[in-house]
């Protein structure tokens, strides 16, 4: 559900009292109200005193929550000094209708006046005793919305002095914002990613005040800001459900107002909207303080103002590796070798669905092991729709050989979104940025041909597909530790996609893919992985590997293991070991004429194998 513009109105409000007989104006009123929109004027009080506010709201008959109702902000503090509830107002006719007549004392300063009235459900209502089947019969019936339309002209809420003869004040028309604000973001409306960079000579204490949508249920925020370190990557401050409190009006409105001090160093804030919920387009009641939503750095009396600088945020440069632009049913990867250990700046976006459906990795080229991945929790929202999820950050990776993958699904990519696209669409998949002390001389990128010749691995059968038998020899010139790294299928002691190695000479399977000795590879409970390390003796050995006629690379039929590109297997010799073995030349793959003859072939081994352990 979406809402209009905000209405601001300045200057005197002239419609007295009436119905109740009060002859004494209004210096600040707000009538003629216009379903949802936020309705706001400004008053400067240049003498303090008691006051009386008035006003005309409604309540929703599913809960306390009103549907239309004002309350008065300090300009200053943005706090409210009143807010119409149903303590202070009391049933005035049929319905919902609420009335407030109450006395307030107000000191000197800037006021801002506000009114909301807001047609159809907002989504935050509780239910009481036997009225859910009516509450959502109401819903579908558009009743809410007729409820408070029909009492449009009815809403209003006035402050009034105590006396017909009060000038000691003036009008304003309220703009948000702060005069000591560093850097701020206001009135910041859907999908927007801002972001602004400032250097620190010192260390400094600052004040942020912003404004977050944290839904409940949600693990992360929908609009909220952060602060990261140029140099680190690392984030230095960030909005989350812990540093903020309630900011009014709807429950998911969140606010966060404290002190921080950050060291000497180059940093940015950022602040991102989703697609909904945000400055003049509330889907739910807006938070007290609206036309500030978003996130502002402010100067207190402990900053040095001298000591900070803005200066425009630094670009990623160069991508050494770009797999971007992804669309739907995509498998893309790149291989690399590091000449020693450093550190690499990754950008990756994907979608999170309960599981990652588009996501991206980095493996081991020499054993086949995932060495980095996205994953939820080292992930945040990208913007846009709530299941967009990217991960900015550093990564450290030894000395070696990688292969960065990226994967989609068959829905919401590059060009073909089905919800909103993040702030970045452009980048929807993986990027390899320089890192920290970066040396470009020791980084290479290679095809994957390469890798295949290389000293490292001695057979790697991955990414296969269904009803496939593959094999391929090697042989070792000395007792030989090596490593297997396997990804396959099987459920309660049986596999169904699996491996094993026979030496060639004796026959006997020296190693197997069991159930007992693999573990979960994520995804569904039947993906198995094996991941370790064992001596072989001198000698000529054969890998197979086999795969039944289901869930198998790009054609699963439940979630997908977290290194679905590993789904075969890859054997290596294990770090530290020498060159002491050759690849034989022998190395071939057969894929069935057709499933039958597959099935047979894994249910003869099968029993072969089960009348070999009796």
């Amino acid at each position: 559900m979406r809402f209009r513009k905000i209405a601001i109105i300045g200057g005197l409000g002239l419609i007295a009292w009436a119905a109740s007989g009060f002859a004494v104006e209004p210096i600040a009123n707000l009538d003629r109200i216009r379903s949802d929109r936020v309705m706001v004027t400004g008053i400067e009080l240049k003498r303090g005193g008691d006051f009386t506010i008035k006003g005309v709201g409604m309540i929703s008959g599913n809960s306390d929550d009103f549907l239309a109702y004002g309350w008065l902000l300090d300009s200053q503090t943005r706090k409210p000094v009143w807010v119409m509830d149903r303590d202070n107002t009391e049933r005035k006719g049929r319905g919902g209708i609420r009335q407030a007549d109450e006395k307030i004392n107000l000191k000197p300063g800037k006021y801002e006046l506000y009114y909301y009235a807001a047609t159809g459900w907002l989504g935050e209502f509780t239910f009481k005793g036997d009225n859910v089947f009516e509450f959502f019969g109401r819903i579908f019936n558009g009743d809410f919305r007729n409820d408070v339309e029909d009492h449009i002209d009815e809403y209003n809420i006035g402050l009034y002095p105590s006396s017909d003869n009060f000038r000691d004040y003036a009008t304003f028309t309220p703009e948000g914002g702060f005069q000591d604000a560093l850097i701020q973001f206001i009135k910041v409306g859907d999908s927007k990613y801002l972001q602004q960079g400032f250097k620190l000579d010192k260390p400094t204490t600052f004040r942020i005040y912003g404004l977050t949508e944290y839904p409940t249920g949600y693990k992360t925020p929908a609009d909220y800001g952060w602060i990261v370190n140029v140099e680190t990557r690392e984030k230095a401050w960030e909005m989350d459900r812990w540093n903020t409190d309630p900011a009014g009006g709807g429950r998911k409105n969140r606010l966060v107002d404290e002190e921080v001090e950050l060291p000497k160093g180059s940093y940015v804030l950022h602040y991102v909207t989703d697609d909904s919920h945000s400055f003049d387009k509330f889907n739910v009641m807006p938070p007290y303080d609206p036309l500030n939503w978003g996130v502002a750095l402010l100067a207190t009396s402990k900053t040095d103002r001298s000591a900070f600088h803005i200066f425009e945020p630094p670009g990623r440069g160069e991508a050494l590796v770009s797999l971007t632009r992804v669309g739907d049913d995509e498998s893309v990867s790149q291989a690399f070798k590091l000449d020693k250990e450093m550190e690499i700046h990754i950008l990756a976006l994907g979608e999170w669905s309960g599981d990652f459906a588009d996501y991206g990795w980095i493996e081991s080229a020499s054993q086949g092991r995932t060495v980095w991945e996205m994953t939820y929790r080292n992930t945040e929202h990208a913007g846009g729709g709530q299941k967009n999820r990217v991960f900015d950050g550093n990564v450290t990776l030894p000395k070696g050989s990688y292969i960065a993958h990226y994967m989609t699904d068959d829905s919401h990519s590059y060009q073909d979104w089905n919800d909103s696209p993040p702030y970045e669409p452009e980048m929807w998949g993986l990027s390899i940025f320089p890192g920290r002390d970066f040396d470009k001389t020791k980084f290479h990128l290679l095809n994957e041909d390469q890798l295949e010749k290389s000293a490292d691995i001695l057979v790697k059968m991955t990414k296969l597909g269904d009803n496939v038998r593959k094999r391929a020899k090697f042989t070792l010139d000395k007792p030989t530790k090596i490593r297997i790294y396997a990804v396959g299928e099987g459920d309660q002691d049986e596999m169904f996609d699996y491996g094993w190695i026979v030496n060639d000479k004796t026959g006997k399977v020296v190693w197997e893919m069991t159930w007992r000795n693999t573990e979960p590879a994520g995804g569904a409970s039947k993906n198995r992985l094996y991941d370790d390390a064992l001596i072989l003796e001198s000698g000529l050995y054969e890998v197979n590997f086999v795969t039944d006629g289901s869930h198998s690379f790009n054609d699963w039929n439940s979630a997908k293991p977290r290194d679905p590109a590993s789904w075969g297997i890859t054997v290596s010799i294990d770090k530290g070991q020498s060159g002491a073995y050759r690849k034989a030349a022998g190395e071939y793959s057969e894929l069935a004429a057709d499933r039958e003859a597959v099935q047979n072939y894994v249910k003869a081994l099968k029993k072969y194998y089960r009348l070999k352990k009796e």
